[in-house]
C-alpha cells in the first residue's frame, strides 16, 4: 500500500496504483526482477508499448480508465473520452487555463507538474535520496561534474507523476532555459515499489536537462526522468527565450515519470508543510502552479 498527503484536505490517501500486481510481481519477486532486467527496463520495450498506445483502437480503454481512476474530466479541454483519437492522445491532454491557478508571488516557485512531491532543503555532498538507503549521486544524475559543482550541496525536489495524472510539465519560475540536453538510460518504474529495489534509478534511466537562469548568477536544473513505458519526453518550449512560470516546458508520453528540480545551496526555501511531510516518510500530493518554495532575495 502507498500512501501520501494531499496538500488541498492535509489528509492520508492510499494511492490507486494502475496495474499494481504486476508492478509488485515485477520488482518484489525474483522471477520479475529477471523479467525487468531482461525486457522490462529497455528502450525497445516501451517504444513499442508507447506505439500500440497511438492505435486507434487504444479508444476503448479511456473510459474505463477515467472511471477506474477518478479521473476529474472537467479539468481538461476535451472532456468527453470519444474526442480523443488514442490513448496516448488522451495521457497528454492538455488542461483548460482556469483548471491550474498560478501563484503569482514574483518570489514563489510553483511546483512544474502535478504529482506527488518529495523535498530536500539540503543534500549532503554529491547525494540525492531515492528512498532511506538508496540514494544517487548529482555528478552522475547530471551526466557532468563540472555541471554538478553548482547544485553539490544545495536542495532538491522529486516529483513523481502516476500515470492517471497530467502529463505536461511547466516551467517553475520565471527565467531564461538553456538548451534541453538528452541522457541515454533504462525505463525503470519510478513507482516506490521499484524504487525500494532499484539502486540509483533517476541516474540509470533515460532523462532530459535544462538549466534555467533566473536573475544574475542564479539558476536552477529541471530534470526530466523516464521510466517504464514512457513511449519519449517531448520538449514544447523554445531556447534562450524568456519564459514565464507556469508556461508549458513540455509533455511525458504515455507511462508514469518524474520530475527532479535541483537548486544552488541558499538560493530556495521550502514549504514547511512539504519538509515535514518528507522528514515523516510521506509523499505530498500537488498541482501544477501551486506554490512550493520561495527564492531567496
Amino acid at each position: 500500500m502507498i500512501e501520501y498527503i494531499d496538500r488541498s484536505t492535509g489528509r492520508k490517501e492510499k494511492e490507486m496504483v494502475a496495474g499494481e500486481p504486476s508492478l509488485r510481481w515485477a520488482y518484489e519477486t525474483k522471477l520479475g526482477r529477471l523479467t525487468v532486467e531482461m525486457i522490462g527496463k529497455s528502450k525497445a520495450m516501451s517504444s513499442l508499448y508507447g506505439f500500440v498506445q497511438k492505435r486507434r483502437f487504444t479508444r476503448k480503454k479511456i473510459a474505463p480508465f477515467v472511471e477506474m481512476m477518478k479521473i476529474d474530466m472537467t479539468e481538461a479541454i476535451l472532456e468527453k473520452p470519444e474526442e480523443y483519437s488514442d490513448f496516448n492522445d488522451f495521457f497528454v491532454r492538455q488542461l483548460k487555463p482556469s483548471s491550474r491557478i498560478i501563484d503569482p508571488d514574483p518570489l514563489s516557485l510553483v511546483s512544474p507538474s502535478d504529482g506527488r512531491i518529495l523535498v530536500y532543503p539540503s543534500l549532503k555532498a554529491d547525494q540525492l535520496i531515492q528512498v532511506k538507503g538508496k540514494n544517487n549521486s548529482i555528478k552522475s544524475l547530471l551526466g557532468n561534474s563540472n555541471l554538478s559543482q553548482y547544485y553539490l550541496g544545495g536542495a532538491a525536489a522529486v516529483i513523481r507523476l502516476a500515470p492517471c495524472d497530467y502529463h505536461r510539465f511547466h516551467f517553475p519560475v520565471n527565467g531564461v532555459p538553456g538548451e534541453s540536453r538528452s541522457i541515454k538510460g533504462y525505463y525503470y518504474s519510478v513507482n516506490p515499489y521499484a524504487l525500494k529495489k532499484v539502486d540509483e534509478v533517476y541516474c540509470r534511466n533515460k532523462r532530459m536537462i535544462t538549466e534555467i537562469h533566473i536573475a544574475g548568477k542564479e539558476k536552477l536544473a529541471m530534470i526530466e526522468v523516464g521510466a517504464t513505458m514512457v513511449g519519449s519526453i517531448v520538449q514544447t518550449y523554445y531556447q534562450r527565450m524568456p519564459v514565464n512560470k507556469g508556461s508549458e516546458k513540455g509533455y511525458f508520453q504515455f507511462g508514469g515519470s518524474t520530475i527532479i528540480l535541483l537548486t544552488g545551496a541558499n538560493t530556495i526555501e521550502w514549504h514547511e508543510d512539504l519538509i515535514e511531510n518528507t522528514q515523516s516518510g510521506y509523499e505530498t500530493f500537488i498541482k501544477m502552479g501551486e506554490a512550493i518554495a520561495t527564492l531567496k532575495k
